[in-house]
């Protein structure tokens, strides 16, 4: 694993968070993804997978908080 570097996790979250939340309002919301049931899954799935980044992210500083 990576050096423990508490502000490049924190960025990461940072990014993580960002990213979904503009993929949820900016992209999956965009009326021609809405129209296209296969790009709005996709769109969906990326989100999803940011989230999930973010969630894996967060349980490392947990258990460095904890440490």
């Amino acid at each position: 694993m990576a050096e423990n570097d508490e502000f490049a996790r924190h960025e990461v979250l940072h990014m993580a968070a960002f990213l979904a939340r503009t993929v949820a309002s900016e992209l999956a919301e965009h009326p021609e993804v809405k129209a296209n049931p296969e790009w709005l899954a996709l769109a969906d799935q990326a989100g999803q997978s940011l989230e999930a980044l973010y969630q894996a992210v967060g349980a490392v500083q947990l258990d460095q908080d904890r440490a």
